[in-house]
């Protein structure tokens, strides 16, 4: 997928191989409140493999999300997992924005 090559490349993980794996949501125990969806991304570090698995159209800020996933592997010391992901969401959300808003400006 072309989105996927482009955020590699911005985020400097050009190296490794991204794979999108649609799932039956049947399939997958969602655990965090609300969410009626799946996307989410395995990682390993040794081979700098990943998948992109999801069972919704993937956007580009879902896309940019998960990529984070590995630039930021893991929670900061003292962090707790949700804020983690919180941070991620977040940085994912500015980034898929900003860059939006930058391109309708050129």
């Amino acid at each position: 997928m072309a989105l996927i090559k482009y955020w590699q490349e911005m985020f400097n993980i050009q190296d490794w191989k991204v794979n999108t794996e649609q799932i039956d949501l049947e399939k997958v125990s969602i655990e965090w409140a609300g969410e009626t969806y799946f996307v989410g991304v395995t990682r390993d570090f040794d081979t700098k493999q990943a998948t992109i698995f999801h069972d919704i159209e993937l956007t580009e800020e879902s896309i940019i999300h998960e990529l984070l996933h590995i630039v930021f592997p893991k929670p900061q010391v003292n962090e707790s997992y949700q804020d983690y992901e919180k941070w991620i969401t977040e940085a994912a959300e500015n980034i898929s924005e900003n860059y939006s808003a930058y391109l309708d400006y050129q």
